[in-house]
C-alpha cells in the first residue's frame, strides 16, 4: 500500500449519536497495536467526555444498516502547565477495542451500489515518528454531513488532502503549511482526529486544527502521547 493509499483507507470514522439513536457529530480517528493490544486513537475534542460516541465499521447489505462499534467514554491524558499552577487536556484521547476489531473504508453511492470496500490499515508503534521538512504530508476524513430523518440515513463526503509541509513544534503541538490557502475550516470539520501520514509511511501526529490566516493545519505529537497507553495496560 503506498502512502496516498494508506492516507486514503486508514482514517476510522467516528459518529456521535443524539438520543434517537442519528449522528450528531462526526470526527476521526485510528487503529494502532500497542504490546498485544489493539486502541482507537484519536483527539480531546472529538471524544470530549462523552459515551455516544460509535466507529464505524461498513454497511451490511444483507440487513441494509450500517454496522457499527459502540463505545463507551474514551479515556484522555493531562498535563501539568509549566508554572505548575494548572493542569490542562492533552489533545489525545484513546479507546481500548477487541484485539481482532476491524474497520472498513465502505464507499457506496447515492443508489446504495458499493464503490469501493477496503480494510482499514492498523498501525504499530514502529510506524510511528516524528515529522520532518523534507517530507510532504496528508490526511484524510468525512465531511460536509447531512441527515435526512425521513429516510433513516445520513451521509457524508470522504476528504483527502497531501501537500502538507512541516514548518514547526510549538505548544506541544506539531504545525504543518498548506500547499495553497485554507479553504475555511468546513471543508476539514470531521477530518479531526485524523491521522497524518508522511510519503515515508510513517504517522506524525491526529489531526487537531488549523489556521485560515496561516494556511496551517496543526496535531499533537503522537509519539509522546502513546507512551501514555503503558500506564493504562498496566
Amino acid at each position: 500500500m503506498n502512502w496516498q493509499e494508506l492516507i486514503k483507507y486508514s482514517s476510522v470514522q467516528l459518529r456521535k449519536l443524539n438520543d434517537d439513536g442519528m449522528p450528531c457529530a462526526i470526527g476521526s480517528g485510528c487503529l494502532l497495536d500497542f504490546k498485544k493490544h489493539r486502541f482507537l486513537l484519536t483527539v480531546f475534542h472529538v471524544a470530549e467526555r462523552s459515551s455516544k460516541w460509535c466507529a464505524q465499521v461498513k454497511f451490511n447489505d444483507e440487513v441494509q444498516q450500517l454496522e457499527v462499534l459502540f463505545l463507551n467514554e474514551f479515556s484522555y491524558i493531562a498535563d501539568i502547565s509549566e508554572d505548575k499552577k494548572s493542569i490542562n487536556d492533552v489533545e489525545f484521547s484513546f479507546h481500548p477495542v477487541r484485539p481482532d476489531f476491524i474497520s472498513y473504508f465502505h464507499n457506496r453511492n447515492w443508489e446504495g451500489k458499493t464503490l469501493e470496500l477496503r480494510e482499514r490499515p492498523v498501525f504499530t508503534v514502529g510506524t510511528i515518528g516524528e515529522p520532518n521538512k523534507e517530507t510532504s504530508y496528508g490526511f484524510s476524513g468525512d465531511i460536509q454531513p447531512k441527515s435526512f430523518p425521513d429516510l433513516n440515513a445520513f451521509e457524508t463526503t470522504p476528504r483527502i488532502y497531501h501537500g502538507l509541509k512541516y514548518d514547526r513544534f510549538e505548544n506541544d503541538l506539531y504545525y504543518f503549511k498548506m500547499p495553497e490557502n485554507h479553504p475555511g475550516h468546513e471543508w476539514f470539520e470531521g477530518c479531526s482526529g485524523a491521522p497524518i501520514i508522511g510519503e515515508d509511511g510513517k504517522v506524525v501526529s491526529l489531526v487537531s486544527g488549523g489556521c485560515t490566516k496561516n494556511n496551517e493545519i496543526y496535531g499533537c505529537n503522537l509519539q509522546k502521547c502513546i507512551k501514555t497507553l503503558d500506564f493504562f495496560i498496566k
